[in-house]
């Protein structure tokens, strides 16, 4: 990698394809046995005893929970 902190398109191009083939090659060997889990995308749930007084739910990939409506529930 020439420089620091960063790689050029190619070499990030590169890695990301060598980790998904180590991934497919694993494929049976990594999912859940629950196949619906597959599809779970990521969030954040804040609870206050049994009561969710928080909930975001991703969207898509690349989603992010609202960091600053997050902390403000969590600190009510």
């Amino acid at each position: 990698t020439v420089g620091e902190g960063f790689q050029r398109p190619f070499e990030l191009a590169t890695v990301r394809l060598v980790n998904m083939t180590n991934i497919l090659l694993r494929w049976n060997e990594l999912v859940p046995e629950d196949r619906e889990l597959i599809l779970q995308r990521g969030g954040a749930i804040i609870f206050k005893g049994d009561a969710v007084m928080y909930r975001h739910d991703d969207k898509g990939i690349l989603g992010y929970v609202d960091i600053d409506e997050l902390v403000e529930c969590a600190m009510k």
